[in-house]
């Protein structure tokens, strides 16, 4: 079933959700056996048919590296199979990937909260 986009969610994420719980997809790409990850079966056919279409990339190292960006890690799989993990992508809780945002703005974000809470630390004299 798929998910329309929630509030708050990136798009990107929710693009890979909505095709991997697309169950006619499923010989192409998938979910992992613990539900918390997706299997990429047939890479030939998941670039043809889903990287320029849905993604917006022209290459799968495009994908793969917008998928670091956002804290996917790949897991070690045999020849053939790409597995890709990230403890935010769990089946049937697409309201924890609001919790996935770009390391850059995550860096920035962290800078600012640092800088706020040394400003206030001045200001109580701490």
């Amino acid at each position: 079933m798929a998910h329309n986009l929630l509030k708050g969610l990136s798009v990107f994420p929710m693009r890979i959700y909505n095709l991997v719980e697309n169950p006619s997809s499923d010989p192409i790409i998938s979910w992992g056996k613990d539900n918390n990850s997706f299997v990429i079966w047939n890479l030939e056919e998941f670039i043809r048919r889903y990287i320029v279409h849905k993604f917006d990339c022209n290459r799968f190292s495009k994908f793969h590296a917008d998928l670091r960006h956002y804290g996917f890690r790949r897991i070690k799989k045999g020849s053939g199979e790409l597995e890709y993990r990230h403890e935010d992508f769990v089946r049937g809780q697409p309201e924890r990937m609001k919790t996935m945002v770009l390391k850059a703005w995550r860096k920035s974000r962290a800078k600012f909260e640092a800088k706020e809470a040394a400003e206030e630390m001045r200001r109580l004299k701490i």
